[in-house]
């Protein structure tokens, strides 16, 4: 089987070997064993379903959210004689009957379909009247609330491979612990064969920084090398007024977004793929199935809202193995809202995902710690320092920017401690960048209602607070606000490392006012 499975590598798709972590997931396969495989970005994880239908006899079912994808992958069958097609929305009745002409005949190989079409009765009929090998889930990590893009269509998928009785095979590049079970769960009636490769980039050197003027920090990061690079943006407006900002510094910047048409896309996604040096600036339209192996850099302008997607957005660069890097931009009064302890339902796993996402990302910002160590511990990986990330880069001198990540970390819990403690709401930020003096500061709140003996402890963090300013020469607000006051006032914190000051300082001094308060009753 081994054998037969080399000859195939070699004779149709043209490779000498395997890559590390594919072999044994297709043995598995081939031997009839259902699977789960989690396997970075750049792993071949497409080999994993398109080698058993070279192999053939049977058809090989594979549920695909992306058409983009499907098309691709149905391009490259072609080049290498394996029939293949798809079902999806965007063909015309006269293209899907055709596609399940193809099926009913027995003359496909590989069926690519989305979960919509799978889920349709008279699909799953057809289905079951050919002999169906492997029923694969590609980004089998929408199966899950707790992975980074949840699809409700995904869940009924478990249900129609128990139907079509085939051994399931589920890939994905991105799945944490919680994910990797809920996937277990959701799609498998027995126990797979589980394969988990590192999710560590050695050729990848990773960096944040907080955003002060957005266009200047992207260039400087750039310089002034001819790379090929993308910038990821979380609204379309900003896409095209960054590309243009950066087009009008020199650089072969173009927008990609799902805002153009049809053919302006194309023509930027092919260019990105011919030209040397072109920057995309893009929202996460531009995403799966890029595969240029020369990206040298990505940026997100504006934060991920998940791990796992910051994980796949920053797998596109250096897929050569040459050295990479990336940057993200972050506003820290965002992060005080991804601390926010949520006012949840406990049952609503959807909405606890989405939170758990947001705060790991978050976490990762203003981590003291080796940027790369935190990101893979957040996928269950244990790991040494990386040596290549902005805290693990420059010896001695990186202590001071491993202490600032630390204040902010620090802050922003702060921030979002006494809100909740307040009952006040975080803004969101607006604008796109933040004054360099902007701290971790909770919106205006409505009053707290204090009792007498709580008014008057906030009168006195007031006067103390009074004097930290005159020694500091700062505005009383710039120390701490009336709200912040309120809250402890309220909340009377006992513990030194309870995380709700900006330094030793102010701890020490407010702390001394509440206990002076508590133990004159």
């Amino acid at each position: 089987m081994a054998d037969a499975a080399r000859r195939l590598l070699r004779d149709v798709f043209g490779f000498a070997d395997f890559l590390p972590g594919q072999e044994e997931v297709i043995e598995a396969i081939l031997a009839g064993r259902d699977a789960l495989a989690v396997m970075p970005t750049g792993s071949g994880k497409s080999l994993l379903y398109q080698l058993p239908a070279a192999a053939g006899p049977g058809l090989v079912v594979v549920a695909s959210p992306l058409i983009a994808l499907m098309r691709d992958q149905l391009r490259a069958m072609a080049d290498k004689d394996v029939p293949a097609v798809a079902l999806h929305s965007a063909q015309d009745d006269a293209e899907a009957i055709a596609a399940l002409d193809v099926v009913a005949t027995g003359r496909a190989r590989l069926l690519y379909a989305a979960p919509e079409r799978l889920a349709q009765e008279a699909t799953q009929d057809l289905l079951r009247k050919n002999r169906i090998k492997l029923f694969a889930v590609d980004e089998a990590h929408c199966v899950s609330h707790w992975g980074h893009d949840f699809r409700p269509d995904y869940r009924g998928l478990g249900d129609i491979a128990t139907r079509l009785g085939a051994p399931v095979l589920a890939v994905t590049a991105t799945a944490g612990p919680r994910t990797r079970a809920d996937i277990k769960r959701s799609l498998f009636a027995r126990e797979p064969d589980v394969f988990i490769r590192s999710f560590a980039r050695p050729n990848l050197a990773l960096s944040f920084r907080r955003k002060r003027a957005g266009l200047r920090q992207i260039l400087r990061f750039i310089g002034q090398g001819r790379e090929s690079g993308i910038v990821y943006c979380n609204s379309r407006r900003k896409a095209d007024a960054l590309a243009a900002g950066l087009a009008a510094s020199g650089l072969d910047a173009l927008p990609y977004h799902a805002g153009l048409d049809a053919y302006t896309r194309d023509a930027h996604q092919d260019a990105f793929f011919a030209r040397r040096g072109v920057v995309m600036v893009a929202t996460i339209a531009f995403g799966m199935g890029v595969d240029k192996p020369d990206v040298r850099f990505v940026i997100h302008a504006d934060l991920p809202t998940s791990i796992e997607g910051y994980y796949q957005e920053i797998g596109r660069a250096g897929r050569d193995g040459a050295p990479a890097r990336a940057l993200a931009l972050f506003d820290p009064r965002e992060l005080a809202t991804r601390w926010r302890t949520p006012q949840i339902d406990p049952e609503n796993e959807e909405a606890a995902g989405d939170y758990a996402r947001r705060q790991a990302m978050a976490r990762l910002c203003v981590t003291p710690r080796c940027r790369f160590q935190t990101l893979l511990a957040e996928f269950g990986e244990e790991s040494a320092p990386c040596g290549r990330c902005d805290h693990c880069r420059g010896g001695p001198l990186a202590w001071p920017r491993r202490a600032g990540a630390l204040a902010l970390q620090l802050r922003g819990t702060a921030a979002s401690r006494l809100a909740y403690l307040s009952g006040e709401e975080i803004d969101e930020p607006s604008a796109p960048t933040v004054p360099q003096e902007a701290v971790f500061e909770p919106a205006a709140p409505p009053a707290i209602a204090l009792t007498v003996s709580q008014a008057r402890l906030l009168r006195a963090l007031q006067a103390e607070r009074g004097k930290i300013a005159k020694r500091r020469r700062l505005a009383p607000r710039r120390i701490a606000s009336d709200a912040t006051l309120a809250a402890l006032a309220a909340a009377r914190p006992h513990r030194i490392d309870d995380p709700i000051f900006h330094d030793v300082e102010e701890a020490s001094a407010f702390l001394c006012v509440i206990e002076k308060a508590n133990a004159e009753g």
